[in-house]
């Protein structure tokens, strides 16, 4: 019951903060903790179940905001959704970021695409221009496709949608992703406004859909020594940039692979724990790849055979100077397909799909 009662407490003090002085990027970036990309407005399927009580569910399990994907126009229909979903996100204390997919400007990044995206967010701002100083706005969720040959491209959409969306709402926080799926190295390659520290962050990818195989190979086995210090090759670049540019950033989506079918091997557990506890260690927030994986819509329940694998991408055991090797691992599945959470938790035991 407490960890609600504290996120409730901190959200309500940053809203008081906010009130009396203006919210800095850096104090909304440690704000945002541990979140989730959701399609509660991307699919029918995630606008057709959702429920406020989910974020209820959310909050409960320790998550403090959400990245909303969405995708099509700004429909009357759509804006109000997004509405509901806000308005739930600061009944139950979790901060929601609204990110557009922008599908036909990243496959066609030519000057009518280009004023679509602006034009897009000019309807949104309006629209939440009232709303909580905590509500994000993630201008492109994923820059790929024929943007990573378009940095220009890009770059001029940044400059004149930022610049749109702070003459109608000027203290609200945004987003913006490098090219090549929001890579942490092609962070440099934003041109950010002057003095926009406090009310523009990075937002990155690692990972998105877990450490797939490329080249022949995986960048994740065992966890190796070369392959942690690749993690932290990147997450460092990340670093290095915000140290550079006086900008904070935040990690919009990572996860530790396909899990809906199969139940979290050691390998994956290992991995989730390493990358949160990583990405902890450099404070970055960060938000997990996706709703759909670890919460059912349809049953409004987590999905019991993932519990520890959520649990170590929300609030893993982090070595600590003089530990003893290895007394952080979550204990892998049994042989028998059921699964317990971490010592210290109520133990819950359920069959693998």
């Amino acid at each position: 019951m407490l960890k609600p009662l504290i996120s409730l407490l901190l959200l309500a003090s940053a809203v008081v903060y906010a009130a009396e002085r203006p919210l800095m990027a850096s104090h909304y970036a440690q704000l945002l903790g541990a979140g989730m990309d959701v399609d509660w407005a991307r699919t029918e399927r995630g606008i057709r179940e959702f429920d406020p009580l989910v974020v209820r569910d959310f909050q409960a399990k320790g998550l403090t905001h959400v990245r909303i994907r969405v995708a099509g126009e700004p429909t009357e229909a759509r804006l109000i959704h997004l509405r509901k979903l806000v308005e739930a996100c600061n009944q139950y204390g979790v901060i929601p970021i609204i990110a557009y997919q922008a599908d036909e400007y990243k496959n066609d990044p030519s000057p009518g695409n280009e004023k679509e995206v602006e034009n897009w967010w000019i309807a949104v701002a309006h629209y939440f221009a009232q709303s909580s100083p905590l509500l994000g706005f993630d201008l492109i969720d994923e820059p790929a496709e024929k943007l990573n040959r378009s940095q220009a491209s890009l770059n001029r959409v940044y400059d004149k949608t930022l610049r749109a969306i702070h003459a109608i709402d000027p203290q609200r926080m945004i987003f913006i992703a490098p090219r090549m799926r929001a890579a942490p190295e092609a962070l440099s390659g934003l041109k950010l406004p002057p003095g926009s520290q406090n009310y523009v962050l990075a937002q990155w990818h690692i990972f998105p859909w877990g450490p797939l195989k490329s080249n022949g190979k995986y960048p994740w086995t065992s966890g190796t020594s070369a392959e942690k210090a690749a993690i932290r090759a990147r997450i460092n670049a990340a670093i290095h940039w915000q140290q550079k540019t006086g900008h904070a950033s935040w990690v919009g989506g990572w996860s530790p692979g396909e899990t809906i079918k199969n139940a979290p091997s050691p390998s994956q557990l290992a991995f989730a724990r390493f990358m949160a506890c990583e990405l902890k260690k450099a404070k970055i927030p960060y938000a997990i790849n996706a709703d759909t994986q670890f919460y059912d819509g349809e049953e409004g329940a987590w999905r019991p055979a993932l519990e520890p694998l959520l649990t170590a991408m929300i609030s893993p055991k982090c070595e600590q100077p003089g530990d003893k090797p290895g007394h952080h691992l979550i204990k892998p599945p049994a042989p028998d397909g059921t699964h317990e959470t971490p010592v210290g938790a109520s133990t819950v035991k359920s069959t693998a799909p």
